[in-house]
């Protein structure tokens, strides 16, 4: 439940073990890929100078980055045909392929073959294709046309006119209209598209014809494509060589499907087997891309977990003379990502974690919890144990499909079902069962406490996060000093403490109220001072980083908004109770109308409309609260993520 540590991992090995390194890598699929070339300009890359690395040393000078050798797209063109052919039948299993030993130039060998046995068939097939597309087209075209008598090699062949056919809105085929006698063209309504637009023919002397187009394309005028010069008769007559000829062509085509699959099916197992094969070189070369290449070595960089680093020595050592080195993230190797190790339990939650922002590499992880203070706090407003129910099945199927809110949707169901018996609530009933704890509209003061109560102890525990990722960070200004560090944690035990006394809550420690106000005066006079005081204390000079009259000011507006954050802050909570009381209210308001309207099938249907309604409306406004106090309470607190999420090697290389 924390985050991962990692380091940066640099390997120089020999360019003959590069394929198999890089399946070992593939493999491997934990590792996010950096550019070696960037790393090694930057200065990262660093090889210990010693006599057996002085190859390794000199081939610096002479690098050249993967991206600018490797090309993965030959092999995607080929892999995106066979799929094509297949369509998408073909069963992909890269890994077995990479386990063992596998030769490229079989495959592509099998691939070419393929391509003499079935490409021509397919290369048949994609003309009629296309030719049908444009017949297609044509059609459509000389359609507006049928009624003509005139040939249209006539048409073609005008001296000093020229026509053109095309389509515009209903609104501009009106201001067409208004303006016919202005237009230095006749015009021809000819048809309507299925689009709502209108077709117009359009003839123009050509002398004129620039300034016809002109008022045309302003009125955003369309040309209908399809029309041929191969075609010369009449109309009708064309149109009745198109249809012919589609004809034709389709049953060819049928006759040619059917050989096609035929060839596919008796060839399947080799196309597999080059599907998979390309797609695993694909794969590799894209690895590759990141690497960088002298003449006799390669260059590969990349993050691991450190838990990882032996297992990456026993890979590195499988290659004669292969030089792998490791730097934590304190050696100025980069900003290292995140990568978050959460249990079965915690780890839905990462994604409302990941909303919010990546935690940082060297802050604690706030999803263990915010996933147990979620849970509680959903639970808590949406208690009912027949609608939680409910909710954690519909969480469990869309789990089971693999999203993944779905799983948070069923931990935050199994929550509510737990409240709704320490309720005694099953799909807004209260007489079936007796509550475990109380019923929620009987002890009102109780509820609303409760929350009150439930939000001091987060916010005391975000506190505790706050300051442990301050200190952490070596930002001690803030960590000890600040508004969110040790002294801002104990102003606000101290002001909880003073308001605990006042209301009775102690009644015999009342001597203390003294003690408590002078010590968040004190405290109060602290946070104000900060920046000057930790700059004392650790002899920096300046004290002030502006001026001291400003820095003041600013501050002084600063700690009032402290101070009354800390108490919106703690009254925000009272929500968590309001919520409780508004889902009983809710349902009850619509018990009253069933009780109402005196109809046993009418009252039975508004009783499950109202179980819907509240599943589903008030489900969706309680996350979203829930979630609100958790962004913006308990977050803005003690939570940066400004960090980068660890992509390991699959995550990067799609070919689909």
């Amino acid at each position: 439940m924390a985050i991962e540590n990692v380091i940066m991992m640099d390997v120089v090995g020999k360019i003959k073990y590069v394929d198999k390194f890089a399946k070992d890598i593939f493999l491997f699929n934990d590792i996010q890929i950096v550019d070696a070339m960037h790393e090694i300009d930057s200065g990262r890359f660093i090889l210990p100078i010693r006599e057996e690395n002085m190859g390794e040393l000199l081939g610096f000078a002479q690098l050249e980055s993967g991206e600018t050798m490797m090309d993965e797209k030959s092999f995607v063109k080929t892999v995106n045909k066979l799929n094509e052919l297949y369509r998408g039948s073909l069963d992909l299993d890269m890994v077995s392929l990479a386990k063992g030993d596998n030769d490229l130039g079989m495959a592509l060998s099998k691939a070419k073959q393929f391509e003499k046995n079935l490409v021509l068939e397919y290369g048949e097939i994609k003309d009629i294709n296309d030719r049908l597309e444009a017949l297609e087209k044509s059609r459509v075209a000389y359609s507006y046309l049928d009624e003509l008598e005139a040939n249209m090699s006539e048409l073609d062949n005008l001296e000093n006119f020229s026509y053109s056919l095309g389509s515009v809105t209903k609104d501009n085929a009106a201001r067409l209209k208004s303006i016919y006698n202005s237009v230095t063209s006749i015009v021809f309504h000819v048809g309507n598209q299925q689009d709502n637009e209108e077709v117009f023919m359009i003839v123009s002397p050509k002398d004129l014809e620039i300034e016809s187009q002109r008022i045309l394309k302003a009125l955003n005028f369309k040309p209908i494509e399809g029309f041929s010069t191969e075609y010369t008769d009449k109309p009708k007559t064309v149109l009745s060589e198109i249809h012919e000829e589609i004809k034709t062509l389709n049953e060819k085509k049928s006759e040619l499907l059917v050989s096609l699959k035929i060839h596919l099916e008796e060839n399947r197992k080799d196309a597999t087997e080059s599907f998979n094969t390309l797609s695993l070189y694909g794969n590799l070369n894209i690895i590759k891309k990141y690497m960088a290449f002298s003449d006799e070595n390669f260059y590969f960089s990349g993050w691991i977990s450190k838990r990882d680093k032996q297992q990456m020595e026993e890979i590195a050592a499988k290659y004669p003379e292969m030089i792998i080195m490791f730097s934590d993230t304190n050696s100025g190797s980069g900003k290292p990502p995140t990568k978050l190790k959460n249990n079965w339990l915690f780890r839905p939650f990462e994604a409302l974690v990941k909303m919010y922002g990546v935690p940082s590499f060297n802050e604690l992880d706030p999803t263990p919890f915010l996933s147990i203070t979620y849970m509680f706090c959903f639970g808590f407003m949406f208690g009912d144990a027949g609608q939680g129910l409910i909710l954690a099945l519909v969480g469990l199927i869309l789990g089971k499909r693999g999203v993944e809110l779905g799983k948070v949707l069923f931990r935050l169901g199994l929550c509510s079902t737990f409240f709704g018996f320490m309720y005694g609530s099953v799909f807004g009933f209260e007489e079936i069962i007796h509550p475990l704890w109380l019923r929620p509209f009987d002890e009102i003061n109780t509820i609303l406490l409760t929350a009150v109560i439930i939000g001091i102890v987060m916010l005391f525990v975000a506190y505790v996060y706050s300051i442990i990722n301050k200190l952490k960070n070596k930002e001690f200004k803030e960590g000890i000093f600040g508004k969110n560090g040790i002294c801002g944690f104990v102003l606000y035990s101290s002001g909880l403490g003073i308001l605990g006394l006042n209301f009775g809550i102690f009644p015999n420690a009342v001597l203390f109220t003294p003690i408590l106000i002078g010590l968040a005066i004190f405290l109060i006079f602290i946070v104000l001072i900060r920046e000057p005081l930790t700059n004392y204390l650790t002899q920096k000079r300046p004290l002030y980083e502006e001026t001291a009259s400003e820095y003041y000011v600013v501050n002084s507006f600063e700690l009032f908004e402290m101070l009354l954050g800390m108490l919106s802050n703690t009254i925000s909570f009272i929500r968590i109770g309001a919520f409780a009381l508004t889902h009983v209210g809710l349902f009850m308001a619509f018990q009253t109308l069933a009780v109402m309207v005196q109809n046993g099938v009418i009252s039975v249907g508004i009783l499950i409309f109202a179980n819907i309604f509240i599943i589903v409306l008030e489900g969706l406004i309680v996350s979203i609260q829930a979630l609100r106090l958790q962004f913006y309470e308990l977050f803005s607190k003690y939570y940066s993520g400004d960090g980068i999420e660890f992509r390991p090697v699959n995550l990067e290389i799609n070919l689909s």
